[in-house]
Order: C-alpha cells, then sequence, then structure tokens
C-alpha cells in the first residue's frame, strides 16, 4: 500500500465501510489525475490518448471513477459504430461525469440525449437498500447536486435534454421514443426497477442497458432489482469487475 494511503487511512474509523468511503475519497482527490497510469503496461485503456486527455478536459469535478468511465466510453464507442437508431438517455447524473464520456465516445451532437434526475438526491430507501448489518448508510435527499452544477458541467453538449423530476414521473416525456442506449445510476431498488419497467420495451433490437451500481455491496437494491426484472426474460445480465453490468436487448 502506498505510505501516504496508508496514513490517510490510519485517520479514519476502523469501520470497513468508513474506511472503503476514505480511501474511494483519496483515490478521487489525490491519484485521480494519474489514475490511467497506475496500471501502466496491464490494462490497454490505461494507455489511451483519447482517455487521458477527456480526464484532463473534464478536470477535479467528482464523479464516476477513470475504470468505470473507461467502460462507459467502449461502450458509447459500441454504440456509435452499430449506429443504432434510437435515442441515448440516463438516470441519475450527479455531477454528470458519466454523461461526459458516454456523449464524447457517442459523437453524435444530432440526437437526443435525455437525462432524468431529481436533482435533490437519493429518494426514499427501502429495506432492499440497506446493505446486509447496516441501517444508517443511505439517507433520503443524499449525494444531491443541482440542476445548475451538471447543466454548467455538459455545456459542450447542445443534445441534452434535461428531464427534471423523481423517477418515474418525467418518464412520460419520452413515451413515444425508442432508445439505443440507457445508463442507469440510481443506487436504489425502486427507481432502477420503474426505469427497467419503462426502457426495457423501448429498447431496439441491439440496444444496451447500463448500471452503474451492480455489484455493489453499497448497493443491494440496484443488483436486486435487475435480478427480479431479467430473471423472466431473455436477455444475459454481463456483470463487468468494475461494479457496472451490461444487458443487451434481444430481437430480430
Amino acid at each position: 500500500m502506498h505510505w501516504s494511503l496508508k496514513n490517510y487511512l490510519k485517520r479514519h474509523s476502523k469501520d470497513p465501510a468508513v474506511r472503503r468511503r476514505a480511501m474511494n475519497k483519496f483515490f478521487e482527490r489525490r491519484l485521480r489525475p494519474h489514475g490511467l497510469h497506475l496500471y501502466k503496461g496491464h490494462l490497454n485503456w490505461a494507455l489511451s490518448g483519447e482517455l487521458n486527455a477527456l480526464h484532463a478536459t473534464w478536470g477535479d469535478v467528482p464523479g464516476v471513477p477513470a475504470d468505470r468511465c473507461a467502460f462507459l466510453h467502449a461502450v458509447g464507442r459500441i454504440a456509435r459504430e452499430r449506429a443504432l437508431d434510437g435515442d441515448t438517455a440516463e438516470c441519475g447524473v450527479r455531477y454528470g461525469k458519466s454523461t461526459f464520456f458516454l456523449l464524447s465516445a457517442l459523437a453524435s451532437p444530432d440526437k437526443p440525449h435525455h437525462i432524468f434526475d431529481s436533482f435533490e438526491g437519493l429518494s426514499a430507501i427501502g429495506a432492499r437498500d440497506r446493505p446486509a448489518g447496516e441501517t444508517k448508510r443511505w439517507q433520503a435527499g443524499d449525494i444531491a447536486v443541482g440542476e445548475d452544477v451538471t447543466r454548467g458541467n455538459l455545456a459542450a453538449f447542445s443534445n441534452c435534454v434535461f428531464h427534471k423530476g423523481w423517477i418515474p414521473e418525467r418518464f412520460p416525456d419520452v413515451a413515444d421514443r425508442r432508445f439505443a442506449l440507457v445508463h442507469i445510476d440510481v443506487d436504489l431498488y425502486q427507481p432502477t426497477r420503474d426505469a427497467l419497467e419503462f426502457f426495457y420495451p423501448r429498447m431496439v433490437p441491439g440496444g444496451m442497458i447500463l448500471c452503474d451500481d451492480y455489484g455493489f455491496a453499497s448497493c443491494p437494491g440496484a443488483t436486486q432489482a435487475f435480478d427480479d426484472f431479467f430473471a423472466d426474460k431473455p436477455e444475459f445480465i454481463l456483470p463487468i469487475p468494475t461494479g457496472q453490468c451490461w444487458v443487451e436487448k434481444r430481437g430480430g
């Protein structure tokens, strides 16, 4: 372990959840600007000049870690190369970092990208959203970011269409649209399940649904929502080692 990281962790609680948050904060604030070089020689994406440039452009604004950004960018490139019909959408954007990497890869300024977010943080926390043995990890209103902040971070993308409100109340805005790519990052069971219920039947064949929270111990509700929803569907949930997942819509 890097000596300064060890010292950093010594100043925090011995509670594993607190230590995980401390470690994430350390990497985000201290090492993220160099994060694409930490595994140089082992991971090809770490050598990408394009990803380095995008991280430099994004700057120090918080958001999705470098490895998850690399995955989102790669999927965005796949969607661009497939030239699928349909819009793209995100549920939960916070500062907009995932949007930045997705839209940079999609490079489709004429295709609407729909953003659904309350900009008031998390909604009500249900029993399925509590990690085993924890009672206070999430609270309604956590991780809120104002809409004006996110709009400013994404000002370079004129195709962003903001739908402010709690999921699923603004989904009727796009009920007549078809979708090629949907990214779900709402952490909790019910909004994740609501998003799947709405977008799944509107996905074009070959369209991709991504989840930022699948597999994280801190987001058991999001994982369960995907598992429950796809239990009777023909699609396969592909877990990604970064804690994300990918589902590709079948069809002719």
